[in-house]
C-alpha cells in the first residue's frame, strides 16, 4: 500500500510540474531544447531598458492553413500568408523571461522547425531599441550561433522584418563587419 501511495503521489507531481512547465514561458528554446544564454545573444540589438517582466511573454494562436493570418506580442509579429502552412496549426511566440536575455531582441517561433511552403514575415520592434548607426538585420539560431538573413527596416524605423521557411529562435542583430 505504501508503495501504491509512493508511486501515486510521485506521478501527481509529474503531472503538476508537466502543466506548469507547459504554461510557464521560457526563454527561448533552440537545438533541440537548448535555452540560449546571456553570452548566446551579445551581438543582438537590446532594448535601452528592461522591458516589463511581469507581462505576457508568450502569445498563441490557431491559424488556418488556407485564410492564413498573423500573430503578434509586444511588437514581435509573424505573418503567414494564405497557404503558407502544410495544416491548420497553433502559432506561438515566446519572450525570454530571464531579464538579460529579455533585453535583448529576440524570440522563439514555433512550433519550432516546422516548415512553411511559401515563406513567412517575422517583424521585431525597433522603438527603445539602442541602436548604433551600424546596418541591422534578421539573425536565425543555428548549428550553435546565429545566421544572418538580410532584412529591412520600414520607412519610420521602428520595425525590423525578413523571411524565413521554417520557425526556430530569431533576433535582430548588428551586421558583423565581413559578414
Amino acid at each position: 500500500m505504501t508503495l501504491r501511495r509512493s508511486l501515486g503521489a510521485a506521478l501527481a507531481s509529474l503531472v503538476l510540474l508537466a502543466g506548469c512547465t507547459e504554461n510557464t514561458p521560457l526563454a527561448p528554446r533552440v537545438d533541440a531544447g537548448r535555452t540560449l544564454s546571456p553570452q548566446d545573444v551579445t551581438e543582438l540589438l537590446h532594448f535601452a531598458t528592461l522591458p516589463d517582466l511581469s507581462g505576457t511573454r508568450r502569445a498563441e494562436k490557431r491559424i488556418s492553413a488556407a485564410e492564413g493570418g498573423f500573430v503578434e506580442l509586444n511588437g514581435f509579429r509573424v505573418d503567414i500568408p494564405a497557404g503558407a502552412l502544410p495544416a491548420d496549426t497553433v502559432v506561438t511566440i515566446d519572450l525570454p523571461t530571464d531579464p538579460a536575455l529579455a533585453q535583448r531582441v529576440v524570440a522563439e517561433f514555433g512550433p519550432h522547425g516546422i516548415r512553411f511552403n511559401t515563406p513567412v514575415t517575422l517583424r521585431f520592434p525597433l522603438t527603445g531599441v539602442s541602436l548604433n548607426g551600424s546596418p541591422i538585420e534578421v539573425a536565425r539560431w543555428e548549428n550553435g550561433g546565429w545566421t544572418s538573413l538580410g532584412g529591412s527596416v520600414d520607412a519610420l524605423g521602428t520595425v525590423l522584418s525578413g523571411t524565413t521557411p521554417h520557425f526556430s529562435a530569431y533576433g535582430g542583430k548588428y551586421v558583423m563587419a565581413g559578414g
